[in-house]
């Protein structure tokens, strides 16, 4: 070492390599050793060959680098297919393996502006209301800016995962070239790289943000680590130590943490707070389309004429202007579920009842039945004429018939009026007078079984062209029976 350390501090004052020896009795060769060398000399000692170990050399290094196996199971592989020695040299042989870089280290992968997001999720264990309840919560977060949104749910089905991804993109006002997800089997179905296989509804999805989905690489979590490193700041930052009065306060709160600390705290990669980065970042995001999606993600549904949809068991209200008609039925959150139109209209919200079998009502979506009917018999009557000047005699068999509660039927009937057309309401009057039945029962049951929806063929001119059915009327009451089973189908 104090020979290294003279060769090279003589040579630093200007004398050459022949100088240098002669001064210090040493070969030229030496010193231009210690001038090339970057260190100073070490004494190794050279390895001497294990005639043992050294013919599972190759067995060795694809059971650790290709199978990721430990020592000790390397050890019993290498025993099956015949290696006599001991532990010690195997363990050796290992440590000079593990020079090579690790399966764990990774090169950082930043991207550009409005590139790429990543998605993933969590579930956590919070008191809500004074009890114990298991919520997932939804992250995204863009990978130029580090901007973070996230969604609370209390499920974590297909339907919620793909709200989630929404609300993110409708969060930041536009949507990423490109969207980096899990393996899980609401988005891929098959990962195995020979044979993968998108989930065609998560395909949709994609399709109509106008996003190229992008699959991590199986059991490598560092690939979407900006979105699944954020998740233990939460936890210890809002998830921990509080307590909320309701899913919706939980809510409330997650957005409030989001606005006022995760946008605004310094991001410790990019030294600047994700506000600021979005500023550059969210312009070059794509535009968004109108409408929400629907996809095969909704539940078709036919509303009865009470203006009830079922979901899971229970009944919820819609608009009665609704009825008989098709909607789509969209659970948000694992909390709520939303009822929408044709035109992707939001038209009812409920939450979701706990209890099996329930029906769910907001007296509101029945409010137009309520004012476009009077309750007193001489007003209904007055209306009813007005309505059908033609068809008199019906209202004189309904009062004949039911001469303690007309107003109660008459009321029946005229609520139909908002839901069938008038070709519909006279025709069933027609059958009605047929068979000598005035009740409003019977009115609807012949329009649910033969009558077409006003919203159906709202252009139609209201006549009474269409056949009457020719059922003969007999002196037994066969017919009037079969017509009682039509209706009830």
């Amino acid at each position: 070492m104090e020979g290294w350390a003279t060769i090279r501090y003589v040579h630093a004052q200007g004398k050459g390599i022949r100088a240098i020896g002669k001064e210090l009795g040493v070969a030229r060769k030496t010193v231009r050793h210690a001038l090339r060398a970057e260190g100073p000399p070490k004494y190794e000692r050279a390895k001497p060959p294990n005639p043992k170990l050294d013919p599972f050399c190759p067995t060795i290094r694809e059971l650790y680098f290709q199978k990721h196996l430990n020592g000790s199971r390397i050890l019993r592989e290498i025993r099956i297919k015949g290696y006599t020695g001991g532990s010690t040299a195997l363990y050796v042989h290992l440590r000079t393996l593990r020079v090579a870089p690790s399966g764990k280290v990774t090169e950082r992968f930043e991207t550009a502006p409005g590139q790429q997001a990543q998605f993933d999720w969590s579930p956590y264990t919070i008191e809500l209301g004074g009890e114990l309840r298991r919520v997932i919560v939804y992250g995204m977060v863009l990978g130029y800016s580090r901007r973070k949104h996230y969604t609370g749910s209390l499920d974590e089905r297909q339907a919620s995962i793909f709200e989630a991804m929404e609300e993110g993109f409708r969060h930041f006002d536009g949507a990423p070239k490109e969207l980096l997800v899990d393996n899980a089997k609401a988005m891929v179905i098959d990962a195995n790289p020979a044979h993968f296989q998108w989930n065609q509804q998560f395909l949709e999805l994609m399709g109509h943000y106008r996003v190229q989905p992008r699959a991590c690489q199986v059991r490598r979590p560092q690939t979407k680590g900006k979105v699944e490193r954020p998740f233990f700041y939460l936890e210890q930052q809002f998830i921990k130590g509080n307590t909320w009065t309701s899913f919706a306060h939980f809510q409330e709160d997650l957005g409030r943490f989001e606005r006022e600390d995760l946008d605004v705290t310094v991001h410790h990669t990019t030294l600047e707070r994700p506000i600021d980065r979005f500023a550059k970042e969210q312009p070059l995001l794509t535009p968004l389309p109108e409408n929400r999606f629907v996809g095969t993600l909704a539940l078709s549904r036919k509303v009865s004429w009470d203006c009830l949809v079922s979901y899971q068991g229970s009944r919820y209200s819609v608009p009665a202007g609704y009825a008989s008609k098709m909607v789509w039925v969209l659970p948000s959150h694992g909390s709520r579920i939303q009822v929408v139109n044709g035109k992707r209209e939001t038209i009812a919200e409920h939450d979701l009842s706990r209890a099996k079998g329930a029906t769910v009502i907001n007296r509101e979506h029945y409010a137009s039945l309520r004012r476009g009917t009077p309750r007193t018999y001489v007003v209904l009557s007055q209306q009813f004429l007005a309505r059908f000047p033609h068809d008199a005699d019906f209202l004189e068999g309904l009062q004949l018939q039911h001469t303690h509660n007309p107003a109660e039927h008459l009321r029946g009937v005229m609520e139909l009026v908002s839901l069938y057309d008038e070709r519909s309401m006279r025709r069933a009057f027609a059958l009605a007078r047929e068979y000598k039945t005035y009740s409003h029962a019977f009115v609807r049951g012949l329009l649910e079984s033969r009558a077409v929806p006003q919203a159906v063929e709202p252009d139609r001119p209201h006549d009474l062209a269409s056949p009457l059915p020719t059922t003969p009327v007999q002196s037994d009451l066969r017919p009037y029976q079969q017509l009682l089973l039509e209706a009830g189908q």
